[in-house]
C-alpha cells in the first residue's frame, strides 16, 4: 500500500528524467502491474490517470479534452490488457522466469501504445512533430527502452525484500558492474573520438561478461549505470547519429544482456537442482545396496543353516537306512527279497546323491573346506571344464579370504554359472578367471573377470538366457556392477564392486 501511494510521485519523477532515449514511466507501469496484486490494479489505474490528467492540464499537452482523456486512460489499459493476455500475471513466479515474458509484454504493449499515441496526436491538432514512421518508432522505442531499463531493477528490488535476497556486493558483482559505465565515462574524456559508437561498443564486452558470469541481476544494474553514463557523458559527434539509432541499440543490447543473464542463472539453478537430485539418488542407491547386502548375507546364513540341518538330520537318516538295508541283505536268502532290497538300496543311494546336490546348491561346501581361492582354482566346475577338454586357468590376487560369506558365495556362483555355460555352449577351448582384491585405507576394490576365446555370441536382449540372468541377479544382490560383452570374450563377464574392507597397512589420505 505504501508503494501504491508513492506510485504517482514516482511516475512524475521518472517522467521528468525521461528524454529522447527512453520513456521511463512505461517500465514503471509494467513493473507495478506485475508486482501488485490484481485486486489493486483499479486503484493503480485511478492514481496514474489522475496524475496524467493533472500533468496534462498543467503543461497543456493536448488541445482537446478527448485527446487528454485518451492519452491518460488508454496507455494503462493497453499495458494491463497485454499483461493479462500473454503475461500470465503471477506474483509468485521467479524473477528469472518472469523477465523474458515481461520483456515480450513490454515490446507488444509499446507497439500498440505507439499506434495509439500517434493516432491521438493526429486527431488532436491534425499534425505530427515528425513523419508518421518516425513518430511510431519514437513512441515504441521510448516505451520499450523504458521497460528494458526499469522493469529488471524493480524485480531486483522486489527480490531484495523477499526470500530471494542477495548480498548487495553480489548485486554489483563485487564492483565489476561499474566497468561498462567507467569505460564510457573514461573514453568520453578523450579529446578525439572518431565515432560516438566506439565507447558503447567497448563497454559491451564487460557488460556481456557480467551477464554470463554473475547473472541477470548484476547485469541489469550494470546496464542501468551504462545508460546513466551515456546520458551524462558528452560524446563527440553524437548528433551525427540518425534519430532512434542509439535508443534502438540500447534497447536491443539491454534485452540481449538480460536474457543471457536469466538463461545463465536458470542453467546454474538447474545444475544445482540436478546435483541435489544426483546426491539424493546416490544416497538412496547406497541405502538400497546396503539393504541388498544385508538381505544377501541373511539369505546366505539361512541357506547354510538349512544345508547343515539337511546334512545332519536327513543325511544321517539316509545313511542309517542304507546301513540297515545292507545288514538285511546279508541275512536274507530269498532271491526276490534280495532283488527288492538291491532296488531300494539303489534308490537310497540316488536320493542321497540328490540330497548332496541340494545341500551344495544351498551353500557350496567347497567354500567351507578350501576357501574361495582354492574353490575357484580346483573346485567342481574346474574339474568339469577340464573333463570337457577346456584349458582352464585362474589367478587370484589379494586377500580374498577376508570377503564376507555372501560376497564369496556370490562370486563362486557367478564363476560356476559362467563355467557351466562355457562347458555347455562352448568357450573356444580356453577359460581364464581373474579375481583381484585391491585394498586401500578406506575401502577395497574387487574385480572379477572371466575370459574365453569363443568370440562373438548371439544374445537376444529381450531373452538373454537363464544363465546370464542368474549371473546378473547375483551381482545385483551384492551391489556390484556387472558387464557382459557379447562381442568379445576378453573379458566375457566383468564384475566390479567396492567393499568397506580397509587395509590397516595403507595410510589414510591426509585431510584437506
Amino acid at each position: 500500500m505504501i508503494w501504491l501511494a508513492l506510485y504517482p510521485f514516482a511516475w512524475l519523477g521518472l517522467f521528468a528524467l525521461s528524454g529522447i532515449f527512453w520513456f521511463l514511466p512505461a517500465g514503471l507501469r509494467l513493473g507495478t502491474l506485475w508486482l501488485l496484486p490484481r485486486r489493486l490494479w483499479p486503484a493503480m489505474a485511478v492514481l496514474e490517470i489522475g496524475a496524467l490528467l493533472t500533468m496534462g492540464i498543467v503543461q497543456e499537452l493536448y488541445a482537446s479534452k478527448f485527446a487528454l482523456l485518451a492519452g491518460a486512460i488508454m496507455p494503462w489499459c493497453i499495458y494491463a490488457t497485454v499483461l493479462r493476455g500473454i503475461g500470465r500475471h503471477g506474483r509468485g513466479t521467479a524473477a528469472r522466469r518472469a523477465l523474458p515474458r515481461l520483456l515480450a509484454v513490454g515490446f507488444v504493449a509499446a507497439v500498440f501504445n505507439s499506434i495509439l499515441l500517434t493516432g491521438i496526436d493526429l486527431n488532436d491538432d491534425g499534425s505530427l512533430g515528425a513523419g508518421l514512421p518516425a513518430m511510431l518508432v519514437s513512441f515504441a522505442l521510448g516505451d520499450f527502452a523504458g521497460v528494458v531499463l526499469v522493469v529488471p531493477i524493480m524485480l531486483v528490488l522486489a527480490d531484495q525484500r523477499g526470500t530471494a535476497r542477495r548480498p548487495w556486493p553480489e548485486l554489483i558483482a563485487y564492483g565489476v558492474a561499474l566497468a561498462p559505465s567507467s569505460v564510457v565515462l573514461g573514453l568520453s574524456l578523450l579529446p578525439i573520438i572518431e565515432a560516438p559508437i566506439y565507447p558503447l561498443a567497448l563497454a559491451l564486452l564487460p557488460l556481456f561478461l557480467i551477464a554470463y558470469r554473475y547473472g541477470w541481476r548484476p547485469a541489469c544494474i550494470a546496464y542501468g549505470l551504462l545508460c546513466l553514463a551515456l546520458v551524462s557523458a558528452k560524446l563527440p559527434e553524437a548528433a551525427s547519429l540518425e534519430p532512434g539509432q542509439l535508443p534502438l541499440l540500447m534497447a536491443m543490447v539491454g534485452c540481449a544482456v538480460l536474457l543471457l543473464g536469466a538463461a545463465t542463472e536458470t542453467l546454474r539453478s538447474t545444475r544445482s537442482e540436478m546435483g541435489e537430485i544426483v546426491l539424493t539418488l546416490r544416497g538412496r542407491s547406497a541405502e538400497l545396496s546396503r539393504a541388498a547386502n544385508r538381505m544377501a548375507a541373511l539369505q546366505e546364513q539361512e541357506r547354510r543353516r538349512i544345508g547343515v540341518e539337511l546334512h545332519d538330520q536327513i543325511g544321517q537318516d539316509m545313511t542309517a537306512i542304507a546301513t540297515r538295508l545292507r545288514i538285511v541283505e546279508l541275512t536274507a536268502s530269498n532271491p526276490a527279497v534280495l532283488e527288492g532290497l538291491a532296488s531300494i538300496s539303489s534308490l537310497v543311494t540316488s536320493a542321497h546323491g540328490h540330497l548332496r546336490e541340494v545341500i551344495n546348491e544351498l551353500h557350496p561346501a567347497v567354500l567351507d573346506r578350501f576357501g574361495l581361492a582354492r574353490a575357484i582354482a580346483e573346485g567342481p566346475f574346474a574339474e568339469l571344464l577340464r573333463d570337457r577338454g577346456v584349458l582352464y586357468t585362474s589367478r587370484i590376487q589379494g586377500r580374498v579370504e577376508q570377503l564376507p560369506d555372501n560376497i564369496a558365495s556370490a562370486l563362486y556362483r557367478i564363476c560356476q554359472e559362467a563355467a557351466t555355460n562355457g562347458a555347455r555352449h562352448g568357450c573356444g577351448g580356453r577359460m581364464h578367471i581373474r579375481l583381484t582384491l585391491l585394498p586401500s585405507a578406506v575401502a577395497s576394490e574387487l574385480t572379477l573377470e572371466i575370459e574365453d576365446q569363443f568370440g562373438p555370441i548371439a544374445v537376444d536382449p529381450d531373452r538373454p538366457g537363464r544363465g546370464l540372468l542368474n549371473i546378473r541377479d547375483r551381482a545385483n544382490a551384492i551391489g556390484a556392477d556387472y558387464r557382459f560383452d557379447a562381442e568379445s570374450g576378453m573379458p566375457r563377464h566383468r564384475v566390479h564392486l567396492w567393499l568397506p574392507i580397509a587395509d590397516d597397512s595403507v595410510p589414510a589420505p591426509p585431510l584437506p
